[in-house]
């Protein structure tokens, strides 16, 4: 009698075993699906994000975004290079170069300090209207084509150029509005873990698809 009993406390014993390692497994396995998904939202989860001063809404995660960010990224980084005043050339460039990593930002400080330089020597102040768009977001290459609008208020410009055209403004100042110029240039923009880096801005030749108007196609 005994040794039944035994036999029965053992069998029970060894099947509340076996439960317990089954529901430990379960739960080591459940961890790791919940930690594997809790992962993957935390790369993946798409954040839809509406700015103030940008007529469209943009869709990022940690990894990247779509090809309105691209577009809102591009159109900042060329106004804060382009769209300037002799007193506000040096604020914006610095501005500029702050997104860029420090292994890249020597040789565009270099291209930055003479612009600079030509837009205070001449009294420049230019505006660039951004027309055309071509975005590959797989590789953050991003090609702008517009046409920059300047003048100058202290004359020091020559005037020899066709379309230079001496005005004066409401105070009496004469002003000179330069030839508008026609200028594209190719960012290259890494968008990683929430983080911006500019790694190249150099201007480019006007691309062929831009005479089409095929604003938007993959460079």
């Amino acid at each position: 009698m005994k040794l039944e009993v035994k036999e029965s406390r053992d069998r029970l014993l060894a099947l509340l075993l076996l439960t317990l390692s089954g529901l430990l497994i379960v739960s080591v396995l459940a961890n790791c699906i919940t930690g594997s998904l809790a992962w993957y939202c935390y790369w993946h989860q798409r954040t839809i994000t509406t700015p103030m001063v940008y007529d469209r809404p943009f869709t990022s995660t940690l990894e990247g975004g779509d090809d309105n960010l691209y577009s809102m990224l591009a159109r900042s980084l060329i106004s804060l290079r382009l769209s300037v005043t002799p007193e506000t050339v040096d604020r914006q460039h610095a501005r500029l170069l702050s997104w860029v990593p420090p292994e890249e930002r020597s040789a565009l400080k270099k291209v930055l300090v003479i612009e600079a330089s030509y837009i205070k020597k001449n009294g420049i102040s230019s505006v660039y209207s951004i027309e055309h768009e071509a975005t590959d977001p797989k590789t953050g290459d991003i090609i702008v084509g517009g046409t920059i609008h300047a003048s100058t208020m202290n004359g020091t410009v020559a005037l020899n150029q066709p379309g230079a055209v001496r005005t004066a403004t409401a105070n009496g100042v004469s002003r000179t509005d330069l030839p508008d110029e026609k200028k594209a240039y190719r960012l290259h923009i890494q968008y990683d873990n929430g983080l911006i880096r500019l790694t190249a801005f150099p201007e480019v030749a006007w691309p062929a698809i831009f005479n089409n108007d095929d604003s938007g196609t993959k460079p």
